[in-house]
């Protein structure tokens, strides 16, 4: 199937728009503008398609990066230095463009440019879509609230939790009925994880239930693990993984709760513990 090429007229207004055009062209694209009812409405077209474009790309550049990445990053090679012998000739440069060459590869990227601006502005906006949905406050409000919850009692060595783990049925019947969510208390030793107790906090307004373990075996002896639960309208049945600062986290959600296990961004069996205790919860 063939794509159908820019117009000369595209071209020049793909130019006006991204700043690339030269004085002479762009008086006359100006008169053009003004005299022209339909290049005035193929410039709006391919304006409102460059700005689309740039706020998708910033976007972009805003989503958090995923955990897995993280992990890859941090556990990849450090890449070996190339040494090269005394009596070893400098590497030369073989390829030298020419001039037709580089004009030919230019108007390439400005058409590919250009096509991608006119598609883009075509297209209908389409909604932002949110992950959770805790009433009363966006999800992003909603999980900085249960990670600086975790970032405080996380340090805490005398008093982590409210109830302790002794109190295992208090735990139970205080937290269903202030939450309104029905769980049990995961069992997560075969993970290295001793159950130390429990905690209520508001998070964007809503009551939130908080299970606490501590490691107490192998790497990262003695960190803190949480599980976090909370009524919540979610809006899709999709889990979250990402790392913010020095802190990991994994989500999931249900029908009629959203749960979150939180720990140090070190740990690298976060979503293991989730994946654990979303079937015993």
């Amino acid at each position: 199937m063939s794509t159908a090429q820019p117009s000369p007229l595209e071209l020049r207004l793909s130019a006006y728009v991204d700043g690339q055009a030269g004085e002479h062209d762009r008086h006359s694209v100006e008169e053009l503008l003004v005299n022209d009812p339909q290049a005035r409405a193929l410039h709006d077209t391919l304006k409102r398609g460059a700005d689309i474009g740039r706020q998708a790309f910033d976007d972009m550049l805003k989503e958090p990066v995923p955990l897995d990445l993280v992990r890859a990053i941090r556990n990849a090679p450090l890449p070996r230095r190339a040494v090269r012998l005394p009596q070893a000739p400098r590497p030369s440069i073989a390829f030298k463009p020419s001039g037709p060459r580089v004009l030919a590869a230019c108007l390439l990227f400005f058409a590919l440019g250009s096509g991608a601006g006119y598609m883009l502005g075509n297209r209908p906006a389409t909604p932002e879509v949110t992950a959770i949905s805790a009433p009363g406050a966006s999800s992003r409000d909603w999980l900085d609230d249960i990670i600086a919850q975790y970032r405080l009692y996380a340090r805490q060595t005398n008093h982590l939790a409210e109830i302790p783990a002794e109190r295992a049925a208090d735990i139970l019947e205080w937290l269903t009925t202030n939450t309104g969510v029905g769980f049990r208390i995961p069992d997560l030793g075969d993970s290295g994880l001793t159950f130390q107790g429990a905690r209520l906090f508001t998070a964007g307004g809503t009551p939130v239930g908080q299970l606490l373990y501590r490691r107490t075996d192998g790497e990262g002896d003695g960190d803190v693990i949480a599980i976090s639960f909370t009524k919540t309208r979610p809006e899709g049945n999709r889990s979250i993984e990402e790392i913010r600062n020095d802190t990991g986290l994994v989500t999931w959600v249900t029908p009629l709760a959203t749960y979150m296990v939180i720990g140090p961004s070190s740990a690298a069996d976060l979503d293991d513990i989730a994946a654990k205790a979303a079937g015993l919860i």
